[in-house]
């Protein structure tokens, strides 16, 4: 039973659903710049994080699994990982490229400069050693939402308690999974989370 819960905490915070995720949270913050912002643009910053952090993404590893490239879509193991998260990077870095053009509020866009040096990071990491991609989006998810609640006069304690929550969550199915170590869990979060916590800390 917990092995079967384990299996569906993992797909449902699967870490390609972060960036939208994230997104989706920073429209809804009590700030003029998101408050005065068309509905159309809401949309359009939406479409372009499902559009190159999920939907591309995920046809790209059903491509790459097609090919025999991978072995399985969960990429369990570690030369399954290295080109998934190439093709990542360059998705991030084309939805970079057209976000940047909408003029959104800078703590976003060091928001997605962040997650980008994360990913970075986990491929050059990858080449040695297997840490845990769902703790890595759901640490920047929390590092970058911590930062914002300390350069911004709002109250986002239950937000992040609820995040806190999901990171015990996916680290522990991750666990009782047998896919990761702890040392894996925990290396994982922490290459989300410093980032994303740094680098918006750093710009303001």
């Amino acid at each position: 039973m917990l092995r079967k819960l384990a299996h569906i905490f993992s797909w449902v915070f699967q870490p390609l659903l972060m960036p939208t995720i994230a997104a989706a949270l920073f429209l809804q913050l009590p700030f003029y710049t998101f408050k005065l912002m068309p509905i159309e643009l809401k949309w359009y910053v939406i479409t372009c994080n499902a559009l190159f952090t999920i939907l591309l993404p995920v046809l790209m590893i059903f491509l790459l699994l097609r090919n025999n490239m991978i072995e399985t879509l969960e990429l369990k193991k570690l030369e399954d990982r290295k080109y998934p998260i190439i093709f990542t990077i360059a998705f991030h870095i084309a939805n970079y490229y057209f976000l940047s053009r909408a003029h959104l509020p800078g703590p976003y866009m060091f928001f997605l400069l962040a997650g980008l040096f994360s990913l970075i990071l986990t491929l050059v990491v990858t080449n040695y050693w297997k840490v845990s991609l769902h703790m890595t989006g759901v640490g920047g998810l929390i590092g970058g939402f911590l930062a914002l609640s300390l350069i911004w006069p709002v109250d986002l304690r239950l937000l992040l308690f609820f995040m806190f929550l999901i990171a015990g969550i996916t680290g522990t199915s991750r666990l009782l999974l047998n896919v990761h170590t702890s040392a894996q869990v925990a290396v994982g979060f922490f290459v989300g989370f410093i980032p994303q916590l740094s680098l918006i800390l750093i710009a303001q």
